[in-house]
């Protein structure tokens, strides 16, 4: 790796992984950021599969644990998240696609579903590929996952799904070796960028899989710094009421959905849904929501925070160590 844009690429990418993991420290807003950015991964690697899903689609219990959509068609998509180690991934075939959630084909196949590969034959195909893996010379963290991507993508092992499988490898092997990616992130920056990624040649693919990473991670520093703006819009506009209620808990959790309505208030404030349905309206009418459904009744609610990318004019400042957490309690 002696040339030298590509080393200015990896520090850049380097730098920005950092700063994520930097914020997941320091945000106040940490909470609400990690759900969001978890969702976005998981659009971005359903676009990689040539499908899509709407963030309205995914559900988030009282721990802030996200449930999938149920007409997900994303392959692997149990595997966004889950933790695996480099060995399983270097030399454990079985627990690689134990990880991925592959199984038999030979069995699992339904009227509505081509039969594929018995399981037995895409594992040896796995062995060779991590035959290959290992005799590759060694080479730093971030490029050693665009290089078991590409290769995982040109010998497809599975026959279904190999474009997300490769991916979620390579990002394991990069910026999943850290907290600020939970596998979706270079399919994030590849679905901005738009880059001809299937086609490119190795030395090309490496500055492309670089240059993905570090848009990926600058689109999940973009979100933070409006979501912190919006939390601290909030907060003031609720210190200043005379009778603020229980508006706050409210914000909070509309910021940790994509959007909310009067049932899903009502069961987690333990409140009747006029009342509900009260706290919304003057959220509403505070410019913190907005009333999304366009219905008279069974309403939907969101945060007025887009979830687009847009290009920073400036850089992202360090959060304040000090700064107040806007999900501490009191």
């Amino acid at each position: 790796m002696n040339d030298n844009t590509l080393l200015a690429e990896y520090a850049d990418a380097q730098a920005m992984l950092a700063r994520v993991e930097e914020r997941q420290r320091l945000s106040p807003v940490r909470r609400p950021w990690k759900i969001r950015c978890f969702i976005a991964e998981r659009q971005a690697l359903a676009w990689v599969d040539a499908t899509a899903i709407d963030a309205d689609a995914f559900t988030v219990d009282g721990r802030g644990r996200i449930g999938g959509a149920d007409f997900d068609l994303t392959h692997w998509r149990r595997a966004v998240g889950a933790p695996v180690t480099l060995d399983i991934l270097r030399t454990n075939a079985i627990g690689l696609l134990d990880w991925l959630g592959v199984e038999d084909g030979s069995t699992a196949a339904t009227p509505w579903a081509a039969p594929s590969s018995p399981l037995a034959d895409v594992r040896l195909r796995v062995e060779a590929w991590q035959e290959a893996m290992a005799a590759l010379p060694p080479s730093p963290p971030l490029l050693h996952g665009a290089h078991m991507a590409q290769s995982w993508w040109a010998r497809a092992p599975i026959g279904r799904g190999d474009a997300v499988a490769g991916f979620l490898i390579g990002d394991r092997h990069g910026p999943g070796r850290s907290a600020a990616s939970s596998g979706g992130l270079v399919a994030i920056g590849f679905q901005l960028s738009g880059a001809a990624w299937k086609v490119a040649t190795p030395a090309r693919f490496d500055r492309l899989w670089l240059q993905a990473m570090t848009l990926g991670a600058r689109h999940h520093l973009d979100q933070e710094q409006r979501l912190r703006g919006y939390a601290e819009r909030a907060a003031t506009q609720i210190a200043a009421r005379r009778r603020p209620g229980r508006l706050r808990e409210v914000i909070m959790l509309a910021m940790a959905h994509p959007h909310i309505g009067s049932r899903l208030v009502a069961d987690r404030l333990d409140i009747t849904s006029a009342g509900a349905i009260k706290l919304l309206t003057i959220a509403t009418e505070a410019g913190l929501l907005v009333e999304r459904s366009g219905q008279a009744s069974y309403r939907s609610y969101a945060i007025p925070v887009s979830n687009l990318p847009s290009p920073s004019v400036a850089p992202d400042p360090l959060a304040v160590p000090t700064a107040r957490d806007f999900w501490t309690e009191g």
